[in-house]
């Protein structure tokens, strides 16, 4: 079996040339390097990844935190997160936070003992940011906010915000309520942003909005189930709700059974656009996020701060897309 000793022995270079090609760190020439692509070629070399790793001081993993895999958006994010970070050569540790403070200082800890290369951060922190700014490791944010030096990828969620709203507008609603995440001062996320937009077109368009905040703590089927049933049961009069894709499914759900005529009497509009909400009947008009183009930027830019390569954008946004189906108004 051919050793890195072997390959810069037959491309007539220094072994620390071949590494530099291997780790794609520092400047090699282009023709060296073709000299060298052709040597591993020739002698069929294999690098061996935990040597690799251990010579770079890497372990080859990065985590990715989630509040819990189970739910749809972030189950689907996973599994798009996992195959882009395969693709650049990493392993992928898949971590529930369960919103308990214990397991993201564990995770912290384990980045801080380079256990992990980096930390992809999709979970509502329960720490104080500067837990984050100060860690002086490879840290991407999905959807949070946690200081100005770790970058962010998240979608254009005023925008999100503002097609929820005309679409309601255009489906003659005038009673409507909205879900959001916790409440403000709880968490800061850029989805902040939606749920505001909304509420504000809603309003000078004369039309009532009702805003509730969801528990920031749990993901349980029965408490969307629970909350939609006392949704409708202490507002008869609504005629149109904007909320992720669980909670206008539980909605749908609880109207359907309760003879609840949709989109005549209920139009509904969710947010996300997850698998799960694609399959339900009638189909749910959605704003729908690109889950998969949104773990791409996240694992590219982990690479980029894994190899200390330069970051141009620390704020990256992509667009989400209205989906029309049957729960509003047909265009």
């Amino acid at each position: 079996m051919a050793t890195i000793q072997d390959v810069a022995k037959h491309a007539k270079v220094g072994v620390g040339t071949v590494s530099r090609v291997l780790s794609g760190k520092g400047y090699v020439k282009e023709e060296t390097r073709q000299k060298i692509e052709a040597s591993i070629e020739a002698l069929n070399y294999t690098p061996n990844a935990m040597a690799r790793n251990l010579f770079f001081h890497r372990s080859g993993i990065v985590a990715v935190i989630v509040p819990e895999v189970g739910h749809p958006f972030f189950s689907q994010f996973v599994n798009a997160a996992e195959k882009a970070l395969c693709e650049q050569g990493f392993q992928t540790m898949i971590c529930n936070t369960y919103y308990k403070k214990n397991y993201e200082r564990r995770y912290l800890d384990m980045l801080k003992q380079q256990r992990v290369d980096g930390i992809i951060f999709a979970a509502h922190t329960a720490l104080d940011i500067s837990q984050y700014e100060n860690i002086g490791r490879p840290i991407v944010a999905l959807d949070r906010n946690l200081g100005e030096k770790i970058p962010c990828v998240s979608v254009d969620h005023e925008t999100g915000g503002r097609m929820a709203a005309e679409e309601m507008i255009y489906s003659g609603c005038r009673n409507v309520v909205q879900f959001r995440g916790p409440k403000k001062g709880e968490v800061s996320t850029p989805s902040d942003r939606r749920h505001d937009v909304f509420e504000d077109i809603m309003r000078k368009h004369g039309i009532a909005c009702q805003t509730y905040s969801l528990k920031w703590h749990s993901t349980d089927v029965s408490y969307y189930q629970n909350t939609a049933d006392e949704l409708l049961e202490a507002n008869p009069g609504i005629d149109g709700v904007f909320a992720t894709d669980t909670t206008i499914m539980a909605v749908m759900q609880s109207a359907l059974s309760r003879g609840i005529r949709i989109p005549e009497q209920l139009k509904l509009v969710a947010y996300d656009g997850t698998f799960e909400a694609r399959l339900v009947f009638p189909r749910i008009t959605m704003i729908k996020q690109p889950v998969e183009q949104l773990a791409g930027e996240a694992v590219q830019l982990m690479s980029h701060l894994i190899h200390e390569e330069p970051v141009r954008n620390h704020k990256v946004i992509l667009q989400a897309e209205l989906c029309p189906g049957d729960t509003t108004v047909r265009r």
